[in-house]
């Protein structure tokens, strides 16, 4: 339950709410020591010092395939961290010695841009070790995104994979700021991964050295940085609680991505919060959601309170199976739209399949359901021994808990997975600004449909917004916009001191995010503020809230819907779930054989499709201006176009979607008409 905190309701304003175990509002005394994600590495050393820490995947450079995980210790990595920290030292000396800041005490940032691996973390602890701060610039989003962060955190050193050397020298003009890169991977290739692949000692030990040079730019790697550390240590200068820690970058679904400032405290506060809230230990984590962001950064600093194995994904999502049955994860960080592919891909081979096999699954899940409802319990001998033991073992069979951000998960997943995979399944809430920490759902939680609670330490209220219909005194659950007062909400917006004003109201983050209070206690999603959009008929819709709704409908992967003041109807952009499509419109279509791209374009189908949607629409009680007009049926995914239309945690960039599907939705808006 939420702690309603007792009169402190203000005219406009919903009362305070915080966590139920921590009424006062603070963490307690418990982990008070640690103050930095330094001192937070000297606790997990001290905690489990010879045990398994950072897993890579060994590869295979004879056929790329992987195979079994090799591990650093905690203490083999505190000794890298030790040498490469002081190596670091020596680079700023010598390369960076006149760089802006660099003579008169200010933090120097050190820029980190690659997949998902262990040298991410090996760079943030070393760089943490020397009072420096951390830029992570996001793999997945494009050259342009990094030009940007590169260039407006003002960064001088980036560590990187060998493979976006050529670009960075290619655009070196866009960054003239940028005076050493510092490689991942060897530059004489000695150390076979699938990166160094595509590259030999020539090209990158003496082609790329060359080429640098000419720039100005000096090219090391990271075992050289090293050697050069454990020639000549240095000693350590640990960062202080508000010294900066991470600059971080919105995910840019509003327009230019602003670079956030959180410091220690505020790194420190979210990982508590959550591992107060949770208290994992001996965890094992597959660490997959990119590193420049705030939700697995996060979770990794929450699982070393109590030990944790990070193990890495290969940076193939298509293999991301695969890295979870070679890792045998305890845990699983993940967002709706993969938990709906895991989600659609299990029902198809359980209780949705045909014969005996679908019949014997659908009464394991019904009977299984009934069993947790009745008792709490999340395993059953019978069936899981059955049916579901197998079903997990796709996952690696381990796993306890999955965490699900970003974005709302429907209810439906929600119960499949925790029953299929007898797992909590556990929702939560944050932002960028607040280190990806707010709210989430308690352990032995079996409800769906919302995100759960204040974490403890967090303050939260709702500010009303009547211009767009939501009011703390609404009855029976108070609406209205987020907001959340915590040590853990950022410092600023790095160089735009308006933007951060624009984002707090005195000491409260205004998330800009709607939610409701239910009766329960419990926290609702309901929309992005800023996505409402008003129709030709005076009322205003949610774009967004109607998108979690829709894509529930079992034949939808995902869509996009558009509303315009112009018109009394929203229009979508429909990608449908090809596993249940593809026969259904076969059907409809009477083409047995027809691809998934004719269907799409088909017209029997597109109307069909529409009028199901529909449906979908009046039994999920939306009124007739919430109802789609007019759809169009994209047979590829958003995130596979390859043209920035989603983030990094993959979620749409509502302007660009626009933009990219103009024609097609100015058909739509043309085809329902203004009347």
């Amino acid at each position: 339950m939420s702690f309603k905190v007792p009169s402190t309701e203000i005219p406009g304003y919903s009362a305070i709410y915080r966590n139920n175990k921590y009424k006062d509002g603070t963490h307690g005394a418990e982990f008070a020591h640690i103050t930095t994600v330094h001192e937070l590495f000297q606790h997990h050393l001290a905690l489990a010092p010879k045990s398994e820490f950072l897993g890579t995947r060994k590869f295979n450079p004879a056929d790329g395939s992987y195979g079994a995980y090799e591990w650093m210790t905690t203490t083999e990595v505190a000794d890298y961290v030790e040498d490469f920290g002081s190596g670091l030292d020596h680079v700023f000396a010598k390369h960076v010695s006149d760089s802006p800041g660099a003579s008169n005490g200010q933090q120097q940032s050190v820029g980190v841009y690659g997949v998902n691996r262990a040298e991410w973390l090996l760079s943030e602890f070393s760089i943490f070790r020397s009072r420096r701060y951390m830029v992570g610039v996001c793999d997945s989003v494009g050259v342009e995104y990094a030009d940007h962060v590169i260039n407006h955190s003002g960064v001088n050193v980036v560590i990187c994979s060998l493979d976006k050397i050529p670009r960075m020298l290619d655009r070196f003009n866009i960054t003239p700021g940028l005076r050493v890169i510092i490689s991942m991977d060897r530059l004489d290739c000695s150390k076979a991964n699938s990166v160094t692949q595509a590259f030999c000692a020539e090209t990158a030990g003496v082609a790329l050295r060359k080429r640098a040079k000419e720039l100005g730019i000096t090219l090391f790697d990271m075992d050289e940085v090293v050697e050069m550390g454990r020639a000549a240590p240095t000693d350590a200068q640990p960062p202080k609680p508000e010294d900066t820690g991470i600059m971080s970058f919105t995910s840019g679904t509003t327009g230019t991505q602003k670079g956030i400032i959180l410091t220690h405290q505020n790194l420190i506060a979210a990982s508590r919060s959550y591992h107060l809230s949770f208290r994992l230990s001996n965890t094992t984590h597959l660490s997959f959601i990119s590193l420049a962001h705030a939700m697995d950064r996060c979770s990794i600093h929450m699982f070393m309170y109590g030990g944790v194995r990070v193990g890495f994904s290969v940076g193939d999502r298509a293999r991301l199976i695969e890295d979870m049955q070679a890792l045998q994860p305890t845990v699983f960080l993940a967002i709706p739209l993969l938990l709906n592919t895991i989600y659609e891909r299990m029902v198809k081979a359980t209780t949705g399949a045909g014969g005996i096999k679908g019949l014997i699954s659908r009464i394991a899940y019904r009977s299984k359901q009934k069993h947790l409802a009745s008792t709490g319990e999340l395993n059953h001998k019978l069936w899981d021994r059955l049916v579901f033991n197998k079903v997990a073992a796709v996952c690696g069979g381990r796993i306890r808990t999955i965490f699900s951000g970003s974005m709302a998960l429907s209810p439906e997943v929600a119960h499949y997975l925790r029953t299929a995979l007898s797992c909590e399944v556990l929702q939560g809430y944050g932002q960028s600004e607040s280190v990806a920490c707010g709210l989430c759902q308690s352990p032995g939680d079996y409800t769906a449909g919302h995100i759960g609670f204040p974490v403890p330490g967090n303050d939260i209220r709702l500010r009303s917004r009547p211009e767009l219909g939501y009011l703390v005194n609404d009855t029976p659950c108070p609406r209205g916009e987020l907001m959340v007062r915590a040590k853990f909400t950022f410092a600023e917006y790095y160089k735009q001191p308006e933007k951060t004003l624009e984002a707090m109201d005195g000491e409260w983050l205004a998330t800009g995010d709607i939610v409701q209070i239910n009766p329960t206690g419990t926290i609702s999603f309901i929309s992005r503020a800023g996505n409402h959009v008003k129709i030709n008929t005076g009322m205003w819709l949610s774009p967004e809230r109607l998108e979690n709704i829709y894509s529930q409908h079992p034949l939808v992967h995902t869509l996009f819907i558009h509303a315009h003041g112009e018109y009394n109807k929203t229009v979508s952009i429909v990608v449908p779930s090809a596993t249940e499509f593809l026969p259904w419109a076969r059907t409809v279509a009477k083409l047995p054989e027809a691809s998934l791209e004719k269907l799409c374009a088909h017209t029997a189908v597109v109307q069909a499709l529409l009028q199901t949607l529909v449906i979908h629409a009046e039994l999920n009680g939306l009124t007739i201006d919430e109802k789609l007009g007019a759809i169009f049926i994209e047979p590829t995914p958003f995130r596979e176009k390859n043209c920035g239309l989603c983030t990094s945690t993959l979620k749409l960039k509502r302007r660009e979607v626009i933009n990219y599907y103009d024609e097609q939705l100015q058909k739509l808006f043309t085809e329902v008409g203004k009347i």
